[in-house]
């Protein structure tokens, strides 16, 4: 890891107690940002020696002190520093899925409300092509994954459209993406799409027949909340949602993001 010229530093409104200076991470860095919790290797980035802090470059310029967010209406969110070490386990209110010690979380002091920087990126609203004809819409709510069948955390994505459907998805499993519980996850494809089940590369899978869609049942390891936050969030159809809704400030994120998986 190579470090630039002290005259490149920059104060971070997250970690008013030191400077961050300017670094670039060599291609064999292990350094891991400790806002989108990816890879800083063959990237710029900010860095603080004395508290062990590794921001992206692009990550320092997009995620704000405040922000709104739709899952959290009632007060906005600052972004805050866990602890590096502790009894207490932090966990993403949004996926559930743990904070890991000293990265950086948007909070709400007032409520405790707590949710992975990456997680306050996902859409409100997608379409799925596990559910092509409604709009999805994440909300609060209870029951089974449509696509895997394990249990929902409290935020999941739930059909929108008119009538009694009740079709609903983990965050992860709107994409295809194995969901946090570990298990199969539905990957559908319309009929028309020559009448096979779409298979993710790399994994196999059993095809069973669906009124509407052909599914292909998918079973994967359980990779890290952040390859999966960052798969969904990389999916073109989402990530033409979210640069739509950012107006394109996002897309340098996106950009690490993807970095990360070449």
């Amino acid at each position: 890891m190579h470090a630039m010229a002290p005259s490149h530093g920059r104060h971070f409104f997250a970690h008013p107690q030191h400077p961050l200076l300017r670094t670039h991470y060599g291609r064999e860095s292990g350094h891991v940002c400790d806002i989108c919790r990816s890879q800083l290797a063959g990237l710029a980035g900010y860095r603080c020696n004395a508290c062990d802090i590794d921001v992206h470059e692009a990550c320092a310029g997009y995620f704000r002190e405040s922000v709104a967010f739709f899952a959290h209406p009632w007060h906005s969110l600052t972004l805050s520093r866990i602890p590096g070490a502790g009894i207490i386990r932090w966990t993403c209110d949004l996926c559930e899925e743990e904070c890991a010690p000293g990265s950086f979380v948007y909070r709400c002091v007032r409520c405790m409300f707590d949710v992975h920087p990456l997680c306050t990126m996902l859409p409100q609203t997608v379409r799925s092509p596990l559910h092509p004809g409604h709009d999805l819409c994440m909300v609060p709510s209870s029951g089974q994954c449509s696509a895997c069948h394990g249990d929902l955390p409290v935020w999941q994505y739930v059909c929108g459209g008119a009538g009694a459907c009740l079709f609903r998805l983990h965050i992860a499993c709107v994409s295809g993406v194995p969901s946090a519980s570990g298990g199969d996850c539905m990957i559908a494809d319309q009929s028309f799409y020559a009448g096979a089940a779409h298979q993710l590369g790399g994994f196999g899978g059993q095809t069973t027949a669906g009124s509407d869609y052909s599914y292909s049942t998918v079973t994967a390891n359980k990779p890290s909340i952040s390859t999966r936050l960052a798969k969904f969030l990389l999916k073109e159809s989402f990530r033409v949602a979210i640069d739509a809704a950012s107006g394109g400030s996002a897309s340098p994120v996106l950009d690490v993001l993807q970095a990360a998986f070449n």
